[in-house]
Formats: structure tokens, sequence, C-alpha cells
């Protein structure tokens, strides 16, 4: 007979957290009100610190906090910034979805949604196209109102975009968890046996107070302006203690890690700069992610979350900066190997296929403005040419792919893109390359 071990033992959690909750002090331990997590405790989460926490590597912070705020705005951005930002907010969509489970490719989320699976129903594809719906849907609400838009609200309609086409998710998207309701307690990494959770987030009854907390935290202005000043919480340290407070409530059944990742690039965006994505350095780097994400959740520490966000907005700027520099490239490298005549559909292509990677000659007529046939013409040029490839073998409703840029986002964070084009290249059969 083996013995139950309870991975979340009380006496991990920090003497603060390890007091029973009460309301005058607002967090704390306490059990749930069903006779099967009779003896386990849950944890009610304080608000995140007003105060610059202590043991901070202040070098990593400050490189990385050098980076978010040496971003353009928006207004100030070059297309090649804002063509890169689109094309990283969909790898984003699925790396930050794959982690949980949920399995698509950068094609299926670049694949125009007239040849796409756009039917009734669920998929992992179709869920991480609402991922990256959510992602613009935020990104519109922080244009309209700034940090103001970080709200509960918000996060709800985030999370209904995001799981509402999920295959695995049974729930009501977009619903936080409410007691009487199903799933409305989760533990953390049980794997089944509810006495060896990682963790046990807030029960149901704290989520929706705990939550506007978190929120009001993320619009504080004061704590913003002093961050900002040099004098406080830097960009980078609000958001690792904002993500650790959200995954700590924990507002959801499901999606919780999807939608805490969503929060990162619109506080970047909120702040005034062009969003950074780095779901694909946690996704290589998941078990550093989740000790630094223990440490804060259960002993309030919050040095190595903050040092790990560090870490991954630094190389992620790497990431990006070096895809950017490839696919910015690319349409001399084209021009070279087509020398287009000027003005002609084949050439003003280029544009449309840097920006949609996969194309039809339907979309392509609509964004060039002439007829099917000019936009067929095109793309059966850019094929000789071996600029796109026809992928589907069809006669017709046929789907042409620009696979340099495909390859440069769907290789593997830190993977040499060198690698991925040469693939690619082979691929499109360009002269030269076995």
């Amino acid at each position: 007979m083996f013995k139950v071990v309870e991975r979340m033992r009380r006496a991990e959690l920090t003497g603060k957290l390890r007091q029973p909750y009460t309301p005058e002090r607002g967090f704390g331990i306490t059990h749930v009100d069903k006779p099967d997590y009779k003896n386990i405790w849950f944890v009610v989460p304080p608000a995140p610190p007003l105060d610059l926490p202590p043991g901070l590597p202040a070098g990593a912070i400050g490189k990385a906090n050098s980076i978010l705020h040496g971003r353009p705005c928006v207004a100030e951005a070059s297309d090649l910034d804002k063509l890169t930002a689109y094309l990283f907010a969909r790898r984003e969509a699925v790396s930050s979805s794959r982690m949980e489970g949920t399995w698509s490719t950068i094609d299926n989320v670049l694949t125009p949604g007239e040849v796409h699976d756009e039917q009734e129903g669920k998929s992992g594809h179709l869920s991480v196209r609402g991922y990256a719906a959510a992602l613009e849907y935020g990104f519109a609400r922080v244009q309209r109102a700034g940090i103001e838009a970080l709200t509960t609200e918000l996060v709800c309609k985030l999370h209904e975009l995001v799981m509402n086409r999920d295959p695995g998710f049974q729930g009501v998207a977009g619903r936080m968890r409410t007691p009487g309701l199903p799933g409305d307690v989760v533990q953390i990494g049980s794997l089944g046996r509810k006495e060896e959770s990682i963790y046990n987030p807030a029960p149901p009854e704290y989520v929706s107070g705990c939550l506007d907390a978190v929120m009001a935290w993320m619009r504080d202005k004061t704590l913003i302006e002093m961050g900002d000043a040099g004098m406080g919480m830097t960009l980078p340290v609000r958001m690792a203690v904002g993500h650790a407070h959200f995954e700590a409530i924990h507002p959801f059944s499901d999606g919780n890690g999807r939608v805490g990742r969503i929060l990162w690039p619109l506080q970047i965006a909120a702040s005034g700069h062009l969003p950074l994505y780095v779901s694909g350095y946690i996704e290589r780097n998941r078990t550093a992610y989740r000790h630094a994400l223990e440490a804060a959740q259960k002993r309030l520490s919050y040095g190595a979350i903050a040092e790990y966000m560090a870490d991954a907005i630094v190389a992620s700027h790497t990431e990006e900066q070096t895809s950017k520099a490839l696919i910015g490239g690319l349409p001399a490298v084209w021009e070279a190997r087509g020398r287009f005549r000027k003005g002609s559909s084949a050439l003003r292509a280029l544009t449309v296929l840097m920006r949609m990677p996969i194309l039809t000659a339907r979309t392509l007529a609509r964004e060039l403005g002439v007829s099917f046939q000019a936009a067929s013409s095109a793309l059966n040029m850019l094929e000789r040419h071996h600029i796109a490839r026809e992928r589907t073998g069809y006669g017709r409703n046929r789907v042409f792919a620009a696979e340099e840029v495909i390859a440069v986002l769907a290789r593997p964070f830190g993977e040499d893109p060198e690698i991925a084009l040469e693939g690619a290249r082979r691929m499109l059969s360009v002269p030269g390359m076995r």
C-alpha cells in the first residue's frame, strides 16, 4: 500500500499565506465546501505588492526594461515593424496554445478564412485562430482606452474568444469559476489525485474579488509612473508579478495560462510600445517557468519569476530581430529572382505575400483590386520564379504559399533561421538548391 503525499503542503507556504483566511485580512488558506476536498488547503492570494519586492536581479531587469522601452509606439512603427508584429502574433497563438495541448500550425493560423475550416463546432485549429482573434481584440481595446482597458471584463472576453472553439474545453467560455457550477474548484498539477496537487488556487467564491484586485493593480497609474521613472516596479517586473498573481487565482476552469500570456503583450501595448511575444521562450524553458511561478505563488518570492521574465524578453527580442531582418530582406530577393515588370500584378503581389504568406487568387484579386484572372496569372508567375508554391495540386481553388516566410515563423524558438530557409528553398526548387 502506497502513502499519499500532499505536494502542496501548508508548510511550503510563506508565513503570510499560512494564516487562515479572514475577510479582514483578505488572504490566507481555507477549505472548500466539498466532501472530497475536506482535508485539502486552498490559497486565497493577497493583492500584488505596491512596493518594489526585494531580491530582484537589477542587471537582467534593466536590460529587459531598456528593450521594451526602446520599442516604437504603433504610430511611429515602420511598416516592417508592424508586419513583424502581425506575423509574430500568429506565431504566439500557436506556441501558447501548444503548451496547453491545443495543437495547430502557423499555416493554419495564416490560411485565409475562405479556404480554412470555418464550419460550426470546435477544433484545435479554430481555437488557435481564436487566440489570434483575442490578441487583435485586446489590442483594439488598448488602442482606444490605454491602460484602462485592462479590466476583469476584458479578461473574460479574451477567455471567451480563446476557449469558445477549443475541443477540450467543456465549460462556458468567458465565465469565471462560480460556486456550485461545473469546474468551480480547480487544482494545479494534481494528475488525477487531489492530494498530490502542486498548488490549489482560490476557491470560487473569492475569484471575482481577487481578479478585480489584480486588474486594478495593473491599471494603477501611480505604480506605473513610479516604475517607469525608475523608482519602483519597471514594466518587466510588473509583467512577472501580475502574471504570478493572475495564475494564482486561476479564474477559469481551463485556459488560464493562455489568457495570462495574452495579458503580457497587452501590458506592453498599454504602456505605449509595440508588443513583444515571449511564449516561444516559455515553451522551450517550461521547467524553469514552473519553478519560478511556484516560488512567487507559494512564497511570494518574486526574484526568480522577474529574472525569468527578463531573460524571456531579451531572448524573444533577439529572436524577433533576427526574423525581422530575414523577412524584411525577402522582397529584394524575390525581385531579383523574378525581374518583374514595373507596376505588374506579380510585382505588387510581393507586398501582399509578405503580409499574407498563404493566399488564393481570390484573396489576391481583392487585395490588389484586379480581376481574378490577373491575380491567377500573377500567382502562376510567382510560382514559376520560385517565390510561391501551389500546395493543393488542384486545378481550381488553389492555395499558394510563400514558404520562406512560413519557414522563418514555423521554426522552433532559437533555431538558426538559415536552416529553415534552406529547407523552404529546396521545397520551392530555387535554382542552386539541392
